[in-house]
């Protein structure tokens, strides 16, 4: 009784419906995609430091992030109470956040001026770059945490 259809579609209205649908698919598929990106921002974070740190050593920090939101990162050098912020740095989101899924790099090369360790006694220290993400739906994504013991020298 119901097998067929008593009023066929027309084959311009039968097209408007399957590209509807791929259409809808696609958006589906690419806010899946920006959805990942949203709560994983941070891919990855590397940190490089020589293991004896005197005046005009480098620290290189390099960071991979989704590009959906922007990231800070920041280096602080700790040694016991004493903590000391070396730089900051702001990893730029895309401009189509939604649409664009290529992720953003950024390098960065640290010199420790003459100034930056005269606070800081001989001895062994703790160098830490925390890359942090923005909120997305009510969620703040934990930091990315990197961590090298080092030793500070006296020149």
């Amino acid at each position: 009784m119901f097998d067929t259809l008593t009023i066929k579609d027309s084959r311009p209205m039968v097209w408007l419906k399957r590209w509807m649908v791929a259409t809808i698919v696609a958006f589906l598929l690419i806010g899946a995609i920006s959805a990942h990106r949203a709560y994983f921002q941070v891919r990855s974070l590397e940190v490089k430091a020589p293991s004896q740190l005197t005046d005009g050593s480098l620290i290189q920090v390099e960071a991979v992030c989704s590009g959906r939101n922007k990231v800070d990162i920041e280096a602080e050098l700790i040694q016991g109470e004493r903590s000391e912020s070396l730089f900051n740095l702001r990893v730029p989101g895309n401009n189509l956040a939604f649409f664009d899924p290529r992720p953003q790099r950024m390098g960065y090369v640290a010199v420790l001026g003459e100034g930056t360790l005269q606070h800081f006694h001989p001895g062994p220290a703790r160098l830490r770059v925390v890359a942090t993400g923005r909120p997305q739906w009510g969620r703040r994504p934990p930091p990315t945490v990197r961590e090298l013991e080092v030793t500070i020298q006296s020149r």
